[in-house]
């Protein structure tokens, strides 16, 4: 079965996270992304630090082509040009004014083909004092904000993953998917542009509205403690989560599960607004009692209560779950003359428009041949392409 973007053809010049994971979501969708790589090594991601056929570049790249094209050489841009002509979309993420350096920038190209949806992602936006400046997930997230929800002001430390370059790329295609609609009804392509910042910043909605309220600037215990969400040790050592949100019914079946109802009468825990006030001091006294059984005992102790609960599980753990195995998350993509791939589908699920199973990530220009005939170019023409390493 196509899937819902079917027939829909993206060109990504892209490195790293953020472009490629806005291709790998549109991918999801079913769209075809031909990712656009230099003959000479291709996407850094290929190789990073730890040599060939990396898990990094299997996740953002799977179910692409891939065209090696040297934009810098002569005709390139004219390879480009060709391909653009009949493409729908470009998703790019190069710093402002190097595609249009390229001769292959929005004005250009979209000279050529004013259907052509033109997505750039950027560290700041194509605009701007700082547009010029280099700029990774740590930077999006530092500028942003986001940083200071995670991590004490006093003691900064970079946790997790790469927030700022995914929500980058989500909203990347997010906003290619808008301009695919509304050309549905104009018939014309537009440029859709978003950054590591802006989109972080965009996704950060409560937490800045809150402070452009004229609120304290909330820190990474202000959500947990708004939302009263928990994290304790069992006895085994193993952690859980307890989110209580708002409803009484849920306190009230937390203490029933911990056997401790006396905590109704507490002054310090009485209502949610005292609750959110002793925040700490609410965990501190129930980490004594997580401590007594393990964390088996808990969950179904939360259970029988209704307490929206969960076990804290690491990575590989996720996949061992019940839950996850049902929803069909982790997917196994076969590779002709390597072993397969394991990884993640999309998180969307379609009644009618399921796309099919993605293929593996791309070997180097594997596609390149194909992809120019397919555009006119001819045996030969392509032959002589290679002999200038324009392709």
């Amino acid at each position: 079965m196509a899937g819902p973007l079917d027939g829909v053809v993206v060109l990504e010049v892209a490195n790293y996270i953020a472009g490629p994971y806005a291709g790998l979501l549109l991918v999801d969708l079913g769209a075809e992304v031909i990712k656009v790589e230099h003959p000479e090594g291709g996407d850094p991601f290929r190789a990073w630090d730890l040599g060939g056929d990396q898990p990094t570049f299997w996740a953002y790249n799977r179910g692409k082509r891939s065209l090696t094209l040297d934009l810098r050489a002569p005709g390139g841009a004219e390879v480009f040009y060709r391909l653009a002509e009949r493409a729908d979309v470009v998703l790019e993420n190069l710093r402002p004014g190097a595609m249009e350096r390229l001769g292959v920038g929005w004005e250009q190209l979209h000279a050529r083909n004013p259907r052509l949806i033109y997505c750039s992602v950027t560290g700041f936006g194509p605009t701007g004092p700082y547009r010029d400046r280099p700029a990774y997930d740590g930077v999006g997230q530092s500028l942003s904000g986001l940083l200071s929800l995670l991590s004490p002001r006093d003691r900064p430390q970079h946790v997790g993953p790469n927030f700022s370059d995914s929500l980058a790329g989500t909203f990347a295609a997010y906003g290619i998917l808008a301009a695919l609609l509304a050309r549905e009804r104009t018939g014309r392509g537009q440029r859709v542009d978003t950054s590591l910042v802006g989109a972080t910043i965009a996704f950060l909605i409560a937490p800045a509205t809150e402070a452009l309220a004229g609120g304290l600037p909330p820190g990474p215990l202000s959500r947990p403690s708004a939302s009263q969400t928990y994290a304790w040790v069992a006895a085994d050592g193993l952690p859980l989560t307890v989110h209580l949100s708002a409803p009484q019914k849920f306190w009230e079946g937390l203490l029933r599960a911990v056997e401790r109802l006396d905590l109704l009468e507490d002054e310090r825990f009485r209502t949610r607004a005292a609750r959110r006030r002793h925040y700490l001091a609410l965990h501190d006294e129930l980490a004594p009692v997580f401590a007594t059984r393990p964390r088996a005992e808990w969950l179904a102790r939360l259970e029988a209560n209704e307490v929206p609960h969960a076990p804290i599980y690491d990575m590989r753990e996720v996949f061992d779950d019940p839950q996850v195995q049902h929803m069909g998350l982790a997917i196994t993509i076969p590779r002709a003359e390597r072993p397969p791939i394991r990884t993640v589908r999309s998180g969307v699920d379609f009644s009618d428009t399921a796309p099919p199973l993605p293929g593996p990530p791309p070997e180097l220009g594997e596609h390149t041949a194909a992809l120019l005939a397919r555009v006119g170019y001819t045996p030969a023409e392509i032959a002589a392409l290679r002999a200038r390493r324009v392709i």
